[in-house]
């Protein structure tokens, strides 16, 4: 009898070490790096809910209501909305002359010229995306050669029909959990999202960005140039860039803690 309750104890005790076991496998606890991994992929994954996307051209035929406005021959029209009313504008440029520099005019739906500038040889890249309490979008914009680009934010004064730029940037690509420079043409949207009323940009004030041979240009009014991070595909390697301190901030804010 006394040897029948010993093993009745002990079976006993196997069953529960049994089940802690498979209770520990079904809910393993995390180290500190797994949490700390977890924090950062989190981090830049904005909920459908929340997140904020480019607004960008389509290129489209000259009409004739264009033609109309613009004497000059276009040779390319975008069609966006520039001025924040929900109705499509235009961009309309024409041919580079001897010299490589062409003219560039944006007419509103009702075709008045709004703004008029210069657009050069080199690439070009733009993309609009509203960022403060003014209806018209902000342009994330970069201009460049084989020597070098500015990569900048710009906003729209539709009154005086001028560009002032807000901010200079270091682009960096994320894409599955790794950090690329954010060439142009390898960019697809900007990692952004909105808390209330505000739109928050993913960035870092803390880096170490090696431009990959572009030169860089130091603005008078800022003391640091934020790293501003974006989704896209990576054409090219770009070497490591000590990115610290990921964070989410309005423009606003990061114009105030980079201002020289």
């Amino acid at each position: 009898m006394k040897q029948k309750s010993i093993l009745f104890i002990f079976l006993t005790a196997l069953l529960i070490s049994c089940k802690d076991t498979v209770k520990q496998e079904n809910n393993p606890i995390k180290s500190d790096s797994i949490k700390q991994k977890e924090k950062n992929t989190a981090s830049v994954i904005t909920d459908s809910s929340t997140a904020v996307y480019f607004i960008k051209t389509k290129m489209i035929p000259a009409t004739d209501e264009l033609r109309k406005v613009i004497t000059e021959k276009i040779e390319s029209v975008e069609s966006v909305d520039f001025t924040g009313d929900k109705i499509p504008d235009y961009i309309c440029k024409t041919a580079i002359d001897s010299l490589g520099i062409g003219n560039e005019y944006w007419i509103s739906s009702e075709y008045k010229t709004i703004k008029k500038a210069k657009h050069y040889d080199g690439f070009h890249y733009r993309w609009f995306i509203n960022l403060d309490d003014d209806p018209e979008p902000e342009i994330f914009e970069t201009n460049g050669d084989e020597d070098g680009a500015d990569y900048t934010i710009r906003d729209q004064d539709l009154i005086i029909g001028k560009d002032k730029i807000l901010l200079y940037i270091n682009p960096v690509i994320i894409e599955n959990q790794k950090k690329y420079w954010g060439y142009s043409w390898d960019v697809k949207n900007i990692i952004a999202r909105k808390i209330g009323t505000d739109i928050e940009l993913f960035c870092s004030l803390n880096h170490k960005v090696i431009r990959d041979g572009n030169e860089e240009y130091d603005p008078k009014f800022q003391k640091i140039m934020p790293v501003i991070f974006f989704t896209g595909h990576h054409t090219q390697e770009s070497g490591d860039h000590f990115i610290k301190e990921e964070q989410w901030l309005t423009l606003k804010e990061i114009i105030k803690q980079t201002k020289r």
